[in-house]
């Protein structure tokens, strides 16, 4: 069920699988980082499993969940997030 929401968001938005994974803090990879993020803890994922898949520390998924919640109103972040629901 991850991969598939992380390969689904690549092809939704454009981003190749390792870019969405690696260590890039660039705008948009960032927030559809955070939007997956979101999508898998709204799935009941834990936040360490989630940290596994993102190759990062559980705490930096807790930090990318917050920013999520921070950015909920924004156009482009709600686009990301309808394009890989």
């Amino acid at each position: 069920m991850t991969i598939f929401t992380i390969d689904r968001a690549a092809i939704a938005t454009g981003i190749p699988v390792s870019e969405l994974v690696g260590p890039s803090r660039t705008r948009h990879i960032c927030w559809t980082r955070f939007a997956i993020m979101e999508a898998m803890r709204e799935r009941g994922m834990s936040t360490p499993a989630i940290g596994r898949l993102f190759r990062r520390h559980h705490t930096s998924i807790v930090s990318g969940l917050r920013q999520a919640e921070k950015l909920r109103g924004n156009p482009a972040f709600e686009n990301i997030r309808s394009a890989i629901a």
